[in-house]
């Protein structure tokens, strides 16, 4: 797949971490859906993220939907959904999303502990290991678990950080970490195969939770 404006739909993007990736990919050029389950509140969300931009000086439309119909013809399908929705979110859009499609998961499976919270991984090792089962004619790339949902989303803020990018495909991974770059000050590193997904996924309630601990509530992730 050749690298240039990308047709980008984000399912769920209304909910914690799509709104801010969508507005970023925006700034760089990109086509970017939004996706719901309700296509009114993707519409919602599509506009106060487009009045956004607006305050920023930038003038955007973005696009919305439905999910099944923002990934249908898209060309990188991003899950910014809850672990406890991925099944039933691939099952429903498996027809919908065309073979080849880059899938990208920065899904995270926690739940609450005592001490804040814990990695909760699936039987499959990972939630991008579980999506690439579910959608084996899909490319999936895990990227994006350490990456601050209210940074991205502060556009008067930079985000800063490294973004490990995990998958089997080299192709689908590179265009992945084109997207990091597409981000100013992120830094996209080549995390090999998608089981690595388990370790970046393990790491991030680890993340929130210490910055919590320490008041530092957007820690990301630097190989120095």
């Amino acid at each position: 797949m050749k690298r240039g404006t990308l047709k980008i739909a984000l399912v769920g993007g209304t909910g914690h971490q799509g709104p801010g990736l969508a507005l970023r990919w925006a700034l760089a050029g990109h086509e970017v859906l939004i996706g719901s389950r309700r296509a009114e509140k993707a519409e919602r969300v599509a506009g106060e993220l487009g009045e956004a931009l607006a305050r920023a000086g930038t003038s955007y439309e973005f696009g919305h939907g439905v999910n099944a119909d923002v990934v249908a013809g898209a060309d990188v399908v991003v899950f910014t959904i809850p672990f406890e929705g991925v099944r039933p979110t691939c099952e429903g859009l498996r027809e919908h999303i065309r073979p080849g499609t880059v899938v990208v998961s920065p899904v995270v499976p926690m739940r609450k502990a005592d001490f804040g919270l814990i990695a909760d991984l699936p039987p499959e090792g990972s939630a991008a290991e579980l999506i690439a089962g579910l959608l084996p004619h899909a490319r999936v790339v895990a990227a994006f678990h350490t990456v601050s949902a209210a940074l991205l989303k502060d556009l008067s803020r930079p985000v800063e950080g490294d973004v490990v990018v995990c998958g089997e495909d080299e192709e689908a991974k590179e265009l992945v970490m084109g997207l990091v770059r597409d981000i100013p000050n992120l830094r996209p590193l080549d995390g090999g195969p998608l089981a690595y997904s388990r370790v970046l996924e393990a790491l991030t309630p680890l993340l929130i939770t210490m910055g919590r601990r320490i008041g530092q509530p957007n820690l990301g992730v630097k190989f120095i």
